[in-house]
């Protein structure tokens, strides 16, 4: 792989830190707005800056040219459609000789034998419904020490898909660009896909999480208590209180939300990232989120994902699972949320005694909005809006300079938001969800995997990426 390793940059963004070669103008890397262009409700683009943050995430995996995606005898295939599809194809049989010949590819390796067969192919794990591997027509190099992640374009996504998580290790080659996708049963039998398919987004592979329990990181609790006072809820009755916004930007007054150990002094949340991340998943009620790793990543050997042997470096996330079943109804103006009654009451107990036995009942007494913020478990949003809040009795603490990506996992008829919440001085993850039915009801059962929580370097977070270009122009 010399001489992909040769490979010319021929734009930089001051803050790049992985390479991409186009080598067919299939698809291109694009940044979102915030607002999402102006499409967000204008209370969200006032107040709630986890979710213009996780609107703007990493950089969106955008097709120049529509794909057609066929269904046919439980099989998958797509082809470039319209007036491009021609000039597409031909880009196709001539990037291919290009690429082995220069070193991108190894000849009649495993990516050089599956693209060969066309943009897209058909695989199937086990029993389960078939998937496609879609070739953007890019090819991508972390630079060393980060990894790719993956992922579907959240909170203005194509419903009709779900992508598959997917992360690309620093081995140091060029590798395909490949998004894995499932049809959903309700597309139609040729669907047409365009624009936002996929998110791509540098992670760096080197984050551990320890669970502990509310006593012993007491800090977190208060820290969550002075966010919470009551002087946030009165203001918030008739107005956008901007707290958040304030804490993160380092405007804070004092006493309004310090991190504590394991966040950023002076609650201000200093961007950079010093090294590796030691989180912590602080526990307050029942059902505990769980602690995952990444076991398998995507390299130059391959379409197929191996095992990851990277020694030290590690990446871990928390996954949070919905504590109360419930099922929640939108009827295009009120969303009405049916918890399981039991279970909920049951569970805002055990959290209110958490607090109690590690604060004493007279601070449960005095920050009665802040322990409701979690007891509730949900909040709903304005009329009109089919949007709600679920409130982990659990919180992230990550250190100075490191977020947490909240990535959203998704069920039948609703979508879990994508956001990203400066966990060095606020630590609540609360899982937003979009319902996309009308009429009927979705229901969530207890166990249901709800978000992922990631931690990232607050520097990666605007991350972008040098273009590389063919040996011979």
């Amino acid at each position: 792989m010399a001489a992909a390793a040769a490979a010319v940059v021929v734009a930089a963004a001051g803050d790049a830190c992985f390479e991409v070669l186009d080598a067919l103008g299939l698809c291109r890397l694009t940044r979102r707005a915030g607002d999402l262009d102006g499409a967000v409700p204008l209370r969200v683009a006032k107040a709630c800056v986890p979710l213009l943050e996780g609107n703007a995430f990493g950089l969106q995996i955008t097709l120049a040219r529509p794909i057609e995606v066929q269904r046919r005898l439980g099989s998958l295939r797509a082809e470039p459609a319209g007036e491009h599809r021609e000039a597409l194809l031909r880009a196709h049989r001539a990037a291919l000789p290009r690429l082995v010949t220069q070193g991108f590819l190894a000849p009649e390796g495993a990516w050089h034998r599956a693209l060969r067969g066309g943009i897209a192919w058909t695989c199937r794990a086990g029993l389960g419904p078939p998937r496609l591997r879609l070739w953007t027509g890019l090819l991508v190099r972390p630079d060393p020490g980060l990894w790719l992640r993956v992922a579907g374009a959240a909170n203005r996504r194509n419903v009709l898909i779900d992508v598959s998580e997917a992360y690309f290790a620093d081995d140091g080659a060029f590798v395909p660009l490949v998004v894995e996708l499932r049809v959903r049963d309700e597309a139609p039998r040729v669907l047409r896909l365009e624009g936002e398919i996929g998110c791509v987004a540098p992670v760096l592979p080197d984050v551990q999480i320890e669970a502990c329990a509310l006593a012993d990181a007491p800090e977190v609790g208060r820290a969550h208590a002075a966010f919470y006072d009551a002087k946030y809820f009165a203001v918030k009755k008739g107005e956008v209180t901007r707290k958040y916004r304030r804490l993160v930007g380092g405007k804070a007054r004092a006493g309004e939300g310090r991190a504590g150990a394991g966040g950023a002094e002076e609650g201000s949340a200093e961007e950079g990232s010093a090294g590796p991340a030691r989180a912590r998943l602080v526990v307050a009620g029942p059902g505990a989120p769980e602690i995952a790793e990444v076991t398998e990543v995507t390299t130059a050997a391959g379409p197929d994902p191996v095992p990851w042997r990277g020694g030290a470096r590690r990446l871990q996330s928390i996954v949070v699972r919905n504590a109360v079943p419930f099922r929640a109804t939108f009827d295009g103006h009120t969303l009405a949320v049916a918890p399981e009654a039991p279970r909920l009451a049951e569970g805002a107990a055990a959290v209110e005694r958490t607090f109690a036995r590690v604060f004493g009942e007279d601070f449960v007494a005095a920050n009665r909005g802040a322990l409701w913020y979690l007891t509730k478990y949900f909040t709903p949003h304005p009329p009109g809006e089919p949007h709600f809040f679920v409130k982990p009795w659990a919180f992230t603490t990550t250190p100075p300079g490191w977020s947490s990506l909240l990535e959203g996992i998704h069920g039948e008829g609703y979508d879990v938001m994508r956001g990203v919440v400066a966990t060095d001085v606020f630590f609540a993850t609360p899982a937003v969800f979009h319902v996309r039915r009308i009429g009927a009801a979705i229901e969530v059962p207890e166990g249901a995997p709800l978000l992922r929580v990631l931690p990232i370097p607050r520097d990666l977070l605007r991350a972008g990426f040098r273009e590389a270009r063919f040996l011979d122009g």
